[in-house]
């Protein structure tokens, strides 16, 4: 380890004693740290009954749950072409859990903390022969104790945002060691490749391979197009629904206003990013005091309006109140039974969230001014996008839904942008096989 990633180490190592405290701080975060703490313990159990001394073993970690949907066709496509492979999955929120799990590891959990004691722990359990990391959630300890294990390190759907911490002093200096320890990069596009280049990474490992959470999309809304149940009540012929995608406190409280003052042609179904109970009294408070009425809620369907029914049915009627999806996994097949989609995160520095899925359901998307993601421009630059503000989100809207015709051809737009940038499972799961290989050779030549 470099000097200043020894008095990380130490700085860490220190604060561990104070870790128990962490119950006092919001339940996800002491979820998190709980977690990490008990993750070299939970690994060493799991490897005493369920690691197969002889079968190979991929470690792949993703901070959470966007960045691991991105990388679901390369694991599907390795684990096709290598059934003999084991796979760990490792995150570091909580909301990348749920995802790892329903992917089927043979194991899965927190990260540890990254201190070397906990980290060289858990990859003498684990015994990977590959350790993978997506996007760019890497770390000074774990690839410190991997490297001193001989464990290949690679680096799949890599990208770096331009206004990246990482990329600023004196993060950037400290951080230099740990992405110099990578074997292999695969990143989105040429900037990535440059950004990764500033971060201490050797020019001929990176390759531009692209993002597989282009695949990602177009695997779940092909499955959704073949799946003919709807997930919403059905759509009134002379309404417009906007499928509001993640959306945090601004993007609703925008969103309420519009749909105000668009009035009866617009039908706004929110999708809360974390539908907590917390967050739906929220949303009912701010529908009330801006429509003067509370939303219906997903799970409070009557029978008459439950999906299903047909559009003319004089039972269902159709309730100008905004629809709230109180459940989690339907964001995807909610927009296939939109018009237009508004992604959320970007009418403040919350970040923006993925604009690939509603692309990919070829769906107009809107989203706000706050953003710095790559797709977000390429859309507008194709015209399959547009960023809306705050003073004139209601007039964007109404304008859109009053132009069926664009709407349609940003559609399209939008659908072909996600095809041409399919494809980069297939190079994913080149890179991880190939660091697996190589971890085999290494484990082999050592071997007595």
């Amino acid at each position: 380890m470099a000097p200043i990633e020894r008095m990380y180490d130490l700085l860490l190592t220190l604060s561990r004693p104070l870790l128990p405290a962490a119950r006092l701080l919001p339940p996800k975060v002491a979820d998190a740290v709980n977690g990490r703490r008990e993750a070299m313990r939970r690994a060493r159990l799991w490897a005493e009954s369920g690691r197969a001394a002889g079968r190979p073993l991929v470690w792949l970690h993703a901070a959470s749950a966007g960045e691991l949907g991105g990388a679901v066709p390369v694991i599907r496509l390795l684990r096709n072409r290598r059934p003999e492979l084991q796979v760990a999955i490792t995150v570091s929120s909580p909301s990348g859990l749920p995802p790892a799990s329903a992917l089927g590891p043979d194991f899965s959990g927190y990260a540890p903390l990254d201190t070397r004691s906990d980290c060289a722990g858990m990859v003498a359990a684990l015994r990977p022969d590959a350790l993978v990391f997506v996007k760019l959630d890497m770390w000074p300890g774990l690839s410190a104790a991997a490297e001193q294990a001989g464990v290949p390190m690679g680096m799949i759907n890599g990208t770096v945002r331009p206004d990246s911490s990482r990329l600023r002093s004196p993060t950037r200096q400290f951080l230099r060691s740990t992405y110099a320890r990578l074997d292999l990069a695969g990143v989105v596009g040429e900037p990535d490749a440059r950004a990764l280049e500033l971060l201490g990474v050797a020019a001929e490992k990176i390759r531009v391979t692209g993002d597989a959470a282009f695949d990602q999309a177009l695997e779940r809304v092909r499955a959704a197009e073949a799946d003919p149940r709807p997930r919403l009540p059905p759509r009134s012929p002379e309404r417009q629904r906007l499928v509001a995608g993640s959306t945090w406190p601004p993007d609703e409280n925008v969103l309420l206003r519009a749909a105000r003052e668009v009035g009866p042609r617009l039908e706004l179904v929110l999708v809360p990013h974390e539908p907590s109970a917390e967050a739906l009294r929220r949303i009912d408070a701010a529908c009330l005091a801006t429509m003067g009425a509370r939303p219906r809620r997903w799970s409070e369907l009557s029978a008459e309006s439950r999906p299903g029914r047909h559009a003319g049915d004089s039972a269902m009627g159709h309730s100008v109140e905004p629809l709230v999806v109180d459940t989690v996994g339907l964001l995807a097949d909610l927009y296939l039974e939109a018009d237009l989609a508004l992604v959320g995160g970007a009418f403040d520095t919350t970040g923006l969230h993925s604009v690939i899925e509603p692309a990919a359901a070829g769906l107009p998307v809107l989203f706000g001014p706050v953003h710095d993601r790559r797709e977000a421009d390429e859309l507008l630059a194709v015209g399959a996008a547009e960023e809306i503000h705050e003073r004139n989100a209601a007039d964007r809207i109404a304008a859109l839904i009053d132009d069926p015709d664009r709407m349609r051809r940003m559609g399209a737009a939008a659908r072909a942008y996600v095809e041409r940038n399919a494809g980069a499972s297939e190079e994913g799961a080149d890179l991880v096989s190939e660091l697996v290989d190589r971890g085999l050779s290494r484990r082999s030549s050592s071997s007595p």
